[in-house]
């Protein structure tokens, strides 16, 4: 994985990758080890899995720690937060990655099933960045995590938006994804009205920057996960 700028430009800083353990969220952990951050990987349930991302990024000399969590529940979400402030000092980064897909036919699905794509698509999202938030803003101190710039990336895709019709929930959860992301950016005061529009298959990386001044809100790149992993780096470096 080839880092912008060349050598470590994340070094000294944290970064929190949810669902790290597979697909995307593991492409993205692995680049942020490689430029030289320190990388908790979130997952769900394949610990082994986890923790064969984390050996990957330790044979490179890059730091790592795994950490099992259930992000639609508040305190794990704390804990989580609470075990990156006791060993690493705190967060610079957060990347939510929460991706339940279930391709059913409208009508197809039960009450539970829809509660849990809530649940992974957007209730864990919802409190990873409020929790990021609350720490940002309560930073203080002169060590090298606080002095650090905060960023916060969303990852998400849009298939074909709500008319979607391969995989209607998801798209519509999704959908919602995206618009509480724009609505966390806009009431920071940092909505770009100029930001790109691109094809709605894209994938989307949606970031939110607690500092005095903000880049383009939204970046569209290509559903290739090595362009989003360099991508979601080239951000973190961006505000540094």
């Amino acid at each position: 994985m080839n880092v912008p700028n060349g050598g470590a430009p994340l070094s000294g800083q944290t970064a929190l990758v949810v669902r790290g353990d597979c697909g995307i969220g593991a492409v993205v952990a692995e680049a942020y080890a490689a430029a030289g951050a320190k990388v908790l990987i979130n997952y769900l349930h394949e610990s082994a899995a986890a923790d064969r991302i984390a050996q990957r990024i330790r044979v490179k000399q890059g730091q790592a720690m795994i950490f099992q969590a259930d992000l639609s529940r508040e305190s794990q979400v704390n804990s989580m937060f609470d075990v990156l402030a006791v060993y690493w000092g705190g967060l610079n980064t957060l990347v939510t990655n929460a991706d339940l897909a279930l391709a059913m036919p409208t009508g197809g699905i039960d009450p539970e099933q829809w509660r849990e794509i809530l649940r992974q698509n957007l209730v864990e999202q919802f409190l990873c960045v409020r929790q990021a938030l609350k720490e940002f803003a309560g930073r203080g101190g002169q060590t090298a995590i606080a002095l650090a710039p905060t960023k916060i990336i969303c990852v998400s895709t849009f298939l074909g938006g709500p008319g979607d019709n391969a995989q209607p929930y998801y798209a519509v959860c999704k959908a919602d994804m995206a618009g509480l992301c724009k609505a966390w950016v806009s009431a920071r005061g940092q909505e770009n009205a100029d930001s790109p529009v691109g094809p709605l298959t894209a994938k989307r990386l949606t970031e939110i920057w607690n500092g005095q001044s903000a880049p383009d809100s939204i970046a569209l790149v290509s559903p290739d996960p090595e362009q989003i992993a360099k991508t979601a780096v080239g951000l973190a470096v961006r505000a540094a």
